[in-house]
This record gives structure tokens, C-alpha cells and sequence, in this order.
């Protein structure tokens, strides 16, 4: 780095403006690292997109912009890059600067491959940069809440989770083409995000199922994926992802069976009377440790870490309730300190690959499947 206070910023994936935003997702993500924390220079901007540079250029009128990644690599020297590209290109951008020593923070999923996954491992283990899964869910105040009951010792041990993403995503398609016929099971990583974060094993296996399209009858369209994955110890999951439905309730749904009780992060019920996008959003939990509650507890937290939600820079329009903010504010520490990822690669496998076997699974008509990972020996070679 130029100075230790300072962080020469790149990013690759900036998108067009859409909807009155200047720039897609990446471009989001970057602008809020930028204005959000003293020192990050905004210093490189790759897209394949001419609108999307021009976007850049009108934001940061000094930066550097590229329509190729190895030109920007060899022309600028940065520091730290944000991949916000869509996702089946996160991996070859990750390895890029990770060989060059750039620490990387990469939308989810990591990868969209099992052979990906082995490639973006060895690249990690030979850099010296660190690689950080860009999984805004874990900042989650609900998250975080149930982490520090199990560390208290009222949640006990994860016995069954379940989980879904059920987002109706056909008005990205034109904008984001590639959403169209992607397998959602592989965008399992938010359901996943909070799982992990519970248990310290590895899901081994896993069986899916696939609607296909009943809804816009389109071949390569997935109306409706679910999948159930297992641990060696036989804790088990069942995930639902779906990006084409005519839902109203709120995206993520989560709840959990433990050993001592029960944990329940509902979704959000909007009505006519525009209620606020959390509104309906509420946070369960039943313990037996505490007998005085023989039933659920509702926990006063929900999307907003608690320890943001008075900085005004978290509550950034786009910054999806403070998560994001709190996801760049651990990156940005972890850079100026040269490490360790706040959210490791290992993680970040951890949340994809179940999402990659689990397609599989469904094209194989939902046989089981078993699922590996870089850094088992069983895997390694194969």
C-alpha cells in the first residue's frame, strides 16, 4: 500500500444504471466503500459495459476505467478489488488478483463449479493477499443474535434448519440476462450463510428437486428448486430457492430446531397500507434453559447489526438495511491489517458448493449426490 491509511481501490463490475440508480450492484458496493471510510481511494473500474464506464466516470471523474481485466492488472496498482460481475465470472476475476497479490472481496456464490472451486483454492493458498466471500448475510442482526445464544449455551445444537429464497426476479432479466436460466439452488449461499455460521461441520450430501417452468414455459427455466443436504452427523437442511413465482410475502424465510429449543426469523408480510420494508419481520425464540418462558421469546432485532444501526452510513439508500456497510467496514479493517479474512474462502465453498452438487442432484432427477470439497483428500486429484 501507498500509506497504511490508505487503500487504492479497484473493482470490476460496475453495471448500468437502472431505476434511477447510477450503476448496478458492484457499483453500489463500491460507491458505499468509497464514501462510507476515510482512505479508500477509488482508483480502477473494469466493465464490458461503454454505459457502465461512462456511469463510472461521471461518479469518480479521476478513476481509471477498462473494458479489460488483465489491462486493468497490469496497468494500475491496487490494492484491494470488489467483484460485483455476475456470477459465473467471480472466480476467474478472483484468482486474476489474488496471483497478484489483491485482496479480493467477491459477491457470492464463490463459484459456480466444483472444478472452480479447486482452481480458486490452490490460487488463495500461494497469495499473499486473503479472499473474502462478499455474504452480506452474516452480518445480519438476527444472525448475529442467534450466534451469541448458542455461545451463551441457550440454543444447543442445530438438529434441523430450514430455509428460502423466494424473490421473483423476472423484472431483472432483461437488465441481468443471465439470472434467466441460472439454477437457483446455486444461489443458496444466503440461506446457507446463517446454517454454517451454527454448526462447524461440512453438509456432505445432498438431493434436489426442480420445478422446470410452469410458469413462463421456457426451457432452461426454473420456476421452483429444493434441495435437502445432510451432515456426517446427521444434521439436516432443506433449502428453497426460487426466482420465478407469484409470491407476495418477503424474500428470506429461516427457522431451526435445536437441541434446547427453537429459533424462527420470519418473513416480511407487506399489506396495502405500504407498511415499512421490515414491518413484518420478527425474530423468534424458545429455550428450555429458561423455563419462565414456555414459549416464544420475540427478540427486538432484526436485518440491522446492532452495533451500526447508529451510524448514519449504514442506513445508505441500497445498503441493504446496514449489512453492507458492515460487511465493508470488516473488509476494509481486515485490508489495512493485511488479514485474516473476515469471511474466508473456505467459508465461501462452504456455501457454494452444496449449491452446485445440489443441480446435480435435480438434473440427475433428485438422486443423492455427495458433495466435495478442495481441501479433503478424498477430493484432492480426483
Amino acid at each position: 500500500m501507498s500509506k497504511p491509511d490508505t487503500i487504492r481501490l479497484g473493482l470490476v463490475g460496475f453495471g448500468d444504471p437502472y431505476n434511477g440508480h447510477n450503476s448496478g450492484r458492484g457499483g453500489n458496493v463500491f460507491q458505499q466503500a468509497i464514501s462510507g471510510f476515510d482512505g479508500v481511494i477509488p482508483t480502477a473500474v473494469c466493465d464490458i459495459s461503454k454505459t457502465a464506464l461512462a456511469a463510472a466516470k461521471e461518479v469518480f471523474p479521476k478513476i481509471k476505467t477498462f473494458a479489460d481485466f488483465d489491462q486493468m492488472l497490469a496497468s494500475v496498482h491496487l490494492d484491494a478489488l470488489i467483484i460485483g460481475t455476475p456470477a459465473n465470472l467471480h472466480t476467474e476475476f478472483a484468482v486474476k488478483a489474488l496471483k497478484k497479490n489483491i485482496h479480493v472481496l467477491s459477491e457470492i456464490p464463490s463459484v459456480t463449479s466444483a472444478g472452480e472451486a479447486a482452481t480458486l483454492w490452490e490460487a488463495h493458498k500461494t497469495s499473499r493477499a486473503f479472499y473474502m466471500t462478499g455474504s452480506n448475510p452474516a452480518y445480519k442482526g438476527w444472525v448475529q443474535a442467534a450466534v451469541e445464544l448458542k455461545r451463551k449455551g441457550l440454543f444447543g445444537d442445530l438438529i434441523y434448519a430450514e430455509a428460502s429464497y423466494i424473490h421473483d426476479l423476472r423484472s431483472y432479466f432483461k437488465r441481468t440476462p443471465w439470472r434467466a436460466t441460472y439454477a437457483p439452488i446455486l444461489y443458496c449461499t444466503h440461506s446457507l450463510t446463517p446454517i454454517l455460521r451454527l454448526i462447524d461441520e461440512d453438509f456432505d450430501c445432498v438431493a434436489c428437486f426442480d420445478t422446470g417452468s410452469h410458469i413462463n414455459k421456457k426451457d432452461g427455466q426454473h420456476d421452483v428448486m429444493t434441495a435437502l443436504l445432510r451432515t456426517p452427523s446427521n444434521v439436516v437442511a432443506h433449502l428453497t430457492v426460487s426466482w420465478i413465482n407469484n409470491y407476495r410475502g418477503g424474500s428470506h424465510f429461516s427457522r431451526y430446531f435445536t437441541t434446547k429449543g427453537c429459533f424462527e426469523q420470519t418473513p416480511n408480510y407487506q399489506t396495502l397500507r405500504k407498511e415499512p420494508a421490515a414491518a413484518g419481520e420478527r425474530t423468534l425464540f424458545y429455550s428450555s434453559e429458561l423455563p419462565l418462558y414456555n414459549n416464544w421469546i420475540e427478540l427486538p432485532v432484526g436485518r440491522m447489526p446492532p452495533a451500526y444501526a447508529g451510524n448514519p452510513k449504514a442506513h445508505a439508500p441500497g445498503a441493504h438495511g446496514g449489512i453492507d456497510y458492515a460487511m465493508l467496514d470488516a473488509f476494509i479493517g481486515a485490508v489495512r491489517s493485511n488479514g485474516p479474512s473476515p469471511i474466508s474462502l473456505r467459508d465461501g465453498l462452504r456455501m457454494s458448493l452444496p449449491g452446485i452438487y445440489a443441480a446435480e442432484s435435480a438434473r440427475q432427477g433428485g438422486e443423492l449426490v455427495r458433495i466435495k470439497y478442495p481441501w479433503e483428500a478424498r477430493h484432492r486429484g480426483a
